[in-house]
């Protein structure tokens, strides 16, 4: 099944899939809101980012624009693509044919918070390289970056202003060194914007959790 090519020498052929499947990203905008057209006919006031996989690229850089330009309707068009490489499940491909790998549904039968899951795809983003989904990297991702790292930094900073503030956020007289330590703070957080921007959505991440990593450097000084 598909779309028949319109041409003599293609008879009984049509096109693969992806030829007029994200004509469907403008139908269930249309079928959830009424004025789907302020998001799909307003090029003006809209930008449009895509995210995909790299095999998706050439249907959406390609074949759907020019399917809306030859309508010679005023779309929303692509502004900025995003095509990432693959990731990987267990050293091979998914494939849910196959039942190889873990999706949706089998991700809630685990019982697994899924920000657990939302933080270890990010961070494991194929953004430059193909990467490699593993229960032992989610496990690791859990117990070393998100407990011993942001969560032991949460605690300890909560329970220092607790125990020697009162639970109250007072004024400070900042020193060389607490002004050195916003610096190094001020710093990930540039490059945190930065690569968002960029779309580099691991390398953000890394570097909101380089932050907590250096959660002993104002303790230390206030104490």
């Amino acid at each position: 099944w598909g779309t028949p090519v319109p041409h003599e020498d293609y008879k009984g052929k049509v096109f693969y899939v992806w030829f007029d499947a994200p004509i469907g990203y403008i139908s269930i905008t249309a079928n959830y809101m009424k004025e789907w057209e302020l998001w799909w006919k307003n090029p003006d006031n809209v930008t449009l980012h895509q995210f995909m996989a790299k095999d998706n690229v050439p249907f959406h850089s390609v074949i759907f624009p020019a399917s809306l330009m030859a309508t010679g309707d005023n779309w929303t068009m692509v502004n900025t693509m995003d095509g990432i490489d693959w990731l990987q499940y267990e050293g091979t491909k998914f494939s849910k044919s196959r039942g190889t790998g873990v999706f949706g549904d089998q991700a809630i039968e685990t019982g697994i918070p899924c920000d657990i899951f939302r933080c270890y795809l990010l961070l494991n983003r194929p953004e430059t390289s193909d990467t490699n989904f593993t229960w032992d990297g989610l496990a690791q991702t859990n117990n070393n970056i998100l407990l011993n790292n942001l969560g032991n930094f949460v605690l300890r900073a909560l329970t220092f202003c607790k125990n020697s503030f009162g639970s109250e956020i007072r004024k400070m007289a900042l020193n060389a060194d607490d002004e050195h330590f916003i610096a190094l703070v001020n710093g990930h957080l540039a490059s945190y914007f930065k690569n968002f921007d960029e779309r580099m959505m691991s390398r953000a991440f890394e570097s909101i959790f380089a932050i907590s990593k250096k959660k002993k450097v104002p303790t230390a000084t206030l104490r």
